[in-house]
């Protein structure tokens, strides 16, 4: 009983962890979005230019949102008896990739507004990056869980 105890103790730190360095995350991407592009010039250091930069910042995105959710897909199928690992690799990881693809959708949209253009490759290179952020924080969180259960073993 109290490897279910320390390991919901983890999903929740997480989890924490992962809403509000998402909320900063989605902060500093919508900055860069809306600023015109000619004053970004931190794009030119990333391979493949503004397509780079797009999926290194929505993985990054996507390991903290991944994290944000890992805790209500492990409340909603840990059965007390074992941790079901694809029960808390699927359930965020759609809610990951649904909320990414959202606001990196909206973000598309209104750079129009401020003299930049909407770029249908631009969301897929969000996407992409989604995709990576979420493998990283499974990972990462595989490896925190396994440290809690060995600590508590």
């Amino acid at each position: 009983m109290g490897n279910k105890n320390s390991i919901d103790k983890v999903f929740h730190q997480v989890s924490v962890i992962g809403i509000i360095m998402s909320i900063i995350i989605v902060g500093i991407i919508s900055y860069v979005s809306l600023i015109p592009s000619d004053k970004v010039e931190i794009v030119n250091a990333f391979p493949f230019g503004d397509k780079g930069a797009h999926m290194f910042a929505y993985a990054i995105l996507g390991i903290f949102l991944y994290f944000s959710f890992v805790r209500v897909s492990f409340a909603l199928h840990h059965d007390g008896k074992d941790i079901i690992a694809s029960n808390w690799i699927i359930l965020p990881s759609l809610f990951t990739l649904f909320l990414g693809i959202i606001v990196g959708s909206i973000l598309e949209v209104i750079q129009k507004t401020v003299g930049r253009e909407f770029e249908v490759l631009d969301i897929v290179s969000d996407g992409l990056g989604l995709i990576v952020g979420c493998t990283i924080g499974f990972y990462v969180l595989k490896a925190i869980i396994k440290i809690t259960m060995n600590r508590d073993n």
